[in-house]
């Protein structure tokens, strides 16, 4: 029955072929006899991202033709349930009936969900070993990123993470080059940022009618609670996890504590543990849902002695699956620029000043560790209370850490604004976003 599934899932492929897509933005790790993992949440584009890296290498020649693909999808009743010791399978039945291809022949083998298979790290690892194979394997699991990956593929792994839509990405989804500065070119880029801000940056939305967008949004949340985390981890309690991803989705953008998550369970009549709950926020970021981000702070002590703050892998998701919504779109600013300097940057925390502990949104560090830009994030900074509310924090870190990229992300405002020798720049969202 294996080999008469794959066989079926390689005809149709070489039938239908790849669904077709837009160009997303920057490159995949791969390299020789490594195995590439592509990670992210489920329905940001990983699989479309990985065929348009295939037709890169078709372009550059490391593959003949998209013929020379081999994708397998294990989110599937028959394929999930292989045996480790029978997945030698997957290329032989692919050899056979591609006869003209050998060891020698230049492949990509693409492996969508495959950690759902206990025990599959040494096949990939062994197919990786060929010099003329590549290996690719995508996921909506985190511990693909790092934790068991790294250990489990002994070093042969390296990793890339998919996101939903950047701005600039989602303005190529709608066929908009933000190059022209004309008054027409802005008035349509900003209109393409409200939607964006509405709605998110799923790839799926551009094209999707706007009635069926709130009710996606909902499948969405539904499919990743029930397979990513229900399922994937065996929760023995799903009504406590439903409950807890509601009210956290409802604090985008604010101070998240284990204690306070554990009441508002007590509180809903839920019998539960500060264990449970930590169980609970770690499978939600490991499926890609949430995030929590630290305080900036050099000791993990700090860092635990503070608060966290919640964002979600996609603002509007958050907006529609939350139990409470305000109808404002200020937390979902916030949302949308900490998912941009976290796609961007390597570490992103939010920070409190020494003196007065007045908060920073976010503190961006390089690779080496080094302090490089601070920004907050504001829809209106037309009264003088905001703005010092804003500016003074901001300069603050800025002449701290000696960062000279000081930010205020607005909706509308635009000005500079010089303060203790240290220049802010305010800007609208929909042009900071577009600067990638």
């Amino acid at each position: 029955m294996i080999e008469q599934e794959l066989e079926r899932k390689f005809a149709d492929f070489r039938e239908l072929g790849p669904m077709p897509y837009v160009k997303r933005s920057g490159t995949l790790n791969l390299a020789d006899r490594m195995v590439a993992t592509v990670v992210g949440a489920r329905r940001a584009g990983k699989s479309f991202r990985v065929m348009q890296a295939a037709d890169e290498m078709i372009q550059r020649k490391a593959i003949p033709t998209r013929e020379h693909v081999c994708l397998v999808d294990f989110d599937n009743p028959i394929l999930a349930n292989i045996p480790a010791g029978e997945l030698s399978r997957i290329q032989k039945t692919f050899l056979k009936i591609h006869p003209d291809f050998g060891l020698k022949t230049p492949l990509l083998f693409i492996f969508d969900e495959i950690h759902r298979v206990p025990g599959w790290e040494d096949y990939v690892i062994e197919l990786s070993r060929n010099p003329h194979w590549k290996v690719v394997v995508t996921g909506s699991s985190s511990k693909l990123l790092r934790t068991d990956v790294s250990t489990a593929l002994r070093g042969k792994a390296i990793s890339s993470t998919v996101y939903p839509l950047s701005f600039a990405e989602f303005l190529r989804f709608n066929a908009f080059d933000p190059a022209p500065a004309s008054t027409k070119g802005q008035a349509r880029q900003r209109a393409l940022f409200e939607a964006y801000l509405r709605w998110g940056g799923y790839p799926a939305m551009p094209a999707m009618p706007e009635h069926a967008r709130e009710a996606l949004l909902r499948e969405y949340f539904d499919t990743m609670l029930l397979k990513d985390i229900v399922q994937r981890n065996n929760a023995g309690k799903p009504r406590q996890c439903v409950d807890l991803y509601h009210y956290l989705l409802s604090s985008i953008g604010r101070p998240y504590t284990l204690k306070s998550a554990y009441e508002f369970l007590r509180r809903g009549g839920h019998a539960t543990s500060r264990d449970a709950v930590r169980d609970y926020v770690a499978w939600a970021e490991d499926a890609w849902l949430l995030f929590t981000v630290p305080i900036h702070a050099q000791s993990l002590k700090e860092q635990e002695r503070n608060y966290r703050k919640v964002y979600a892998i996609d603002w509007a998701l958050a907006i529609h699956n939350s139990s409470v919504w305000d109808g404002s779109y200020s937390r979902a600013l916030e949302n949308m620029v900490y998912l941009h300097l976290r796609r961007n940057h390597p570490r992103v925390d939010y920070y409190l000043t020494r003196d007065r502990r007045q908060e920073v949104d976010f503190l961006v560090s390089d690779g080496r560790g080094r302090e490089i830009m601070a920004v907050q994030v504001c829809q209106d900074i037309g009264h003088p209370d905001t703005l010092r509310r804003e500016v003074e924090p901001l300069t603050a870190t800025a002449r701290h850490f000696g960062v000279k990229d000081a930010w205020i992300v607005t909706l509308s405002d635009e000005r500079r604004i010089e303060r203790d020798g240290v220049v802010v720049h305010a800007i609208p969202a929909w042009k900071w976003l577009a600067m990638e």
